[in-house]
């Protein structure tokens, strides 16, 4: 590889880690104890499991860098773990979607008397035998 393209692929590095600490510093500004009370159940299951991705997925580069195969290792089973319950997170975040639109178009319809249902109510409330 020559110097230039080396160059080229560091500079490329640099810049995918100054994303990647300008996307996490609202993250990383504070401590997580004062950040998840502040969060919504679903916001805090996504933010752990970003977490144990992030942690894990700098191990296996780390195996990686230092010629470990990581494909052997526990930590391929971790990653798959926690990509399962990222997977639960975002089938739970798109069915609690549906269940609010759900409801929401429920609050809209007008509202309706099932007659037959109230007819024998009052009928048995009255005692009428017809």
């Amino acid at each position: 590889m020559s110097d230039e393209k080396l160059y080229k692929h560091v500079d490329q590095f640099a810049q995918a880690i100054d994303q990647v600490q300008r996307t996490l510093q609202p993250i990383l500004s504070q401590p997580l104890g004062e950040l998840l009370p502040k969060l919504t159940p679903i916001q805090r299951c996504e933010l752990e499991a970003l977490v144990a991705y992030s942690i894990n997925t700098l191990f296996w580069i780390y195996l990686k860098i230092n010629g470990v195969p990581p494909k052997e290792h526990p930590v391929m089973s971790e990653l798959q773990r926690v990509q399962r319950y990222i997977a639960k997170i975002n089938r739970a975040k798109t069915t609690g979607d549906k269940d609010s639109q759900d409801r929401q178009s429920k609050d809209k319809r007008p509202m309706q008397v099932d007659s037959g249902a109230a007819e024998r109510l009052i009928r048995g409330a009255i005692g009428s035998k017809e």
